[in-house]
């Protein structure tokens, strides 16, 4: 059963959902995917959804240190990632993890269902237009990866992530660590922004509520929703 639809039938908080392969699998903006990557060893992704209380406090910043916890979970293994705002973990500059985080209505309570998608093992897989520029753990690590121990790692990160996330002063300081993780910050960026609207600058900040602050030449804007595009240098 998906993690939203558990919590909506009234299944208590806490609710963590694993799975090899999905058949309907929905990011950003409503957009579809089916997710059934086969790796040299057997799958070669892991979904988790995790549904959660709605903090208290900064539940804004709950998409940031769920990158966090996926990041951690992948130098547990021994990779090194960084983050791409707002959504993606990357090895090598690639695309090896992607998260949504929704707020939705549960029976009795406001929850956050948070997901996350691991591309674990692409050893030797055709890459389809689309994930063309995608990789994997295993393909960072050069042999074959503990799914177990991967999954294991996340979710012990991402509990302490969010027990620290309410209870944390003023400014937040999830921001300093996510800005030192992010390797979209002092890079050139054209964001698609909602409407069609199209906003290209230097991104240089995360602001108090973990916006991206993209600076055009002419102004600074916070962005707060949009596909972002690293551009090459020069």
């Amino acid at each position: 059963m998906p993690a939203r639809a558990a919590a909506r039938g009234g299944q208590a908080l806490g609710i963590v959902v694993s799975a090899d392969r999905q058949s309907a699998g929905r990011g950003r903006h409503g957009r579809g995917w089916t997710d059934d990557v086969a790796g040299p060893e057997g799958p070669g992704n892991l979904a988790v959804s995790v549904v959660v209380p709605v903090p208290a406090r900064h539940a804004a910043l709950a998409p940031l240190v769920t990158g966090l916890a996926v990041a951690a979970s992948y130098r547990d293994a021994g990779a090194a990632p960084t983050l791409k705002w707002p959504n993606d973990v990357l090895l090598n500059d690639r695309k090896a993890a992607g998260i949504l985080v929704e707020r939705h209505t549960a029976v009795d309570a406001e929850v956050l269902v948070i997901g996350c998608g691991l591309d674990l093992d692409w050893r030797g897989v055709q890459r389809e237009k689309g994930t063309d520029g995608w990789t994997s753990l295993a393909e960072s690590l050069g042999t074959g990866v503990d799914r177990g121990a991967v999954l294991a790692s996340l979710l012990t990160a991402l509990d302490g992530e969010l027990t620290a996330l309410a209870s944390a002063p003023e400014p937040h300081p999830i921001l300093a660590r996510y800005r030192e993780a992010c390797s979209t910050i002092g890079r050139e960026v054209d964001v698609a922004l909602p409407g069609g609207a199209r906003l290209t600058g230097q991104a240089v900040d995360l602001d108090a509520e973990g916006l991206l602050v993209v600076d055009t030449g002419r102004e600074r804007v916070s962005v707060r929703a949009g596909d972002v595009s690293v551009l090459p240098p020069g």
